[in-house]
């Protein structure tokens, strides 16, 4: 019996030192997650006797966050795990966040399994939340979209001087700034993504009273001869008028302040309707719907976990939103190989959400996991496993020697 607890003892402590060697090999792995051995007093009841293995302890807890260069590096600021798919179509789940994209676009680890979440409607753009798909990056360029409208912010100064447009020899003049009190040029697209300039010019005719003028790529648009806004006491636009014409130039006189201007193969709405007279300086831009050819410049990752492609053009389109799992027992998970887990009856099923919802936490992206091993803490449980190895070797030593003098008594 004596020979059985040594025996006991010697495995009892290989075992730990084992797991110990374990969590000190991965101390740099992104993600990992270290054990803890446990052993329990074996009883005579059970016809055991000495120490009994009763398992390995995995710690959850948080591992420091280290910023990387890649963006799609993703990091879990508390609870929640990634959700990936293998080639054979096995879920697994893992702290790991280093991915990358492979040759067609999806989000992978370095195994290449595929990080799964939410998709995105084709037609509105938004997250459809659901059951997770493999998540893809479209990289293809952004079709061009024309400029139907474009609403302008516009604050004339009032404390310019009065420019006398009856005087004789007076003429608007794209090229004589001395008829014009301000400009401003404001980009649209037509619809194969073709850049044009509109200019639009403001002449004060009165103390209330300001006539526009406009043209494309610098040539005048003569159709309406002119365009008049008149302001308020209160500096707010109170009616447009303009010049009896008819041709190119199609002027809605159902919205104050409207002007269509030609522009290649259509118009463009410009609505002044919130246009304003202070006392301050010349303010003038515009909101347009359009937009030339997109080529993406690169992607983020929100801490919702949102994928967004940024592109050339200035637009950003959503691509999805990763998902995380979180589990009633995380120690209950079955460790798998390449740093994941699988869900277990002992863990119970993922809940699967978005971050910072169901008890998940946040992502931070160009950042990684640090493993949540203390090499100090580890190496302190090394030497203590490594004397509870040599004493137990030591006490096979002394039995062998007893019984040998037991033997020995007989001769």
């Amino acid at each position: 019996m004596a020979f059985q607890i040594d025996t006991s003892s010697i495995n009892s402590a290989s075992k730990r030192l084992e797991v110990i060697g374990n969590n000190v090999a991965n101390a740099n792995t992104v993600g990992f997650k270290g054990s803890d051995f446990d052993d329990v007093l074996a009883t005579s009841m059970s016809g055991d006797v000495g120490t009994k293995k009763a398992g390995t302890r995995q710690s959850f807890t948080q591992g420091n966050i280290t910023a990387s260069s890649n963006p799609l590096d993703v990091a879990i600021s508390g609870k929640g795990m990634f959700r990936v798919v293998g080639a054979d179509g096995g879920v697994a789940y893992t702290r790991n966040g280093q991915f990358k994209l492979d040759k067609n676009g999806s989000v992978v680890n370095a195994t290449g399994d595929k990080l799964t979440g939410f998709g995105v409607d084709p037609k509105t753009g938004s997250i459809v939340a659901g059951v997770p798909i493999p998540l893809t990056i479209n990289q293809t360029d952004l079709r061009p979209i024309a400029t139907t409208a474009a609403t302008m912010d516009l604050t004339v100064d009032s404390r310019q001087p009065v420019i006398d447009t009856a005087a004789a020899g007076y003429s608007f003049s794209l090229t004589q700034p001395s008829t014009y009190t301000h400009s401003t040029t404001t980009t649209v697209y037509d619809k194969l993504g073709v850049a044009t300039d509109v200019q639009t010019y403001f002449t004060k005719t009165s103390a209330t009273d300001w006539e526009v003028h406009a043209s494309v790529n610098g040539q005048l648009v003569q159709t309406p001869a002119k365009w008049t806004f008149s302001f308020g006491a209160n500096g707010a636009l109170a009616s447009s008028t303009r010049t009896t014409s008819t041709g190119a130039l199609s002027i809605p006189t159902t919205s104050t302040g409207a002007l269509s201007i030609p522009v290649s193969d259509g118009f463009v709405n410009f609505d002044f309707s919130n246009a304003t007279q202070f006392g301050s300086t010349f303010k003038a831009s515009a909101v347009q719907d359009g937009s030339g050819i997109g080529q993406m410049t690169g992607y983020k990752i929100g801490s919702d976990g949102v994928i967004t492609n940024r592109y050339s053009n200035g637009k950003s389109v959503v691509q999805g939103q990763i998902t995380l799992a979180n589990f009633k027992n995380l120690e209950g998970l079955n460790p798998t190989e390449n740093n994941q887990w699988t869900e277990s009856v002992g863990s119970g099923p993922a809940v699967l959400g978005k971050p910072g919802e169901s008890g998940t936490g946040s992502l931070e992206a160009s950042a990684t996991e640090d493993a949540n091993i203390d090499l100090t803490t580890e190496m302190i449980k090394m030497i203590s496993a490594q004397r509870g190895y040599q004493a137990a070797a030591e006490m096979v030593k002394k039995h062998d020697e007893i019984m040998q003098t037991v033997v020995n008594i007989g001769h």
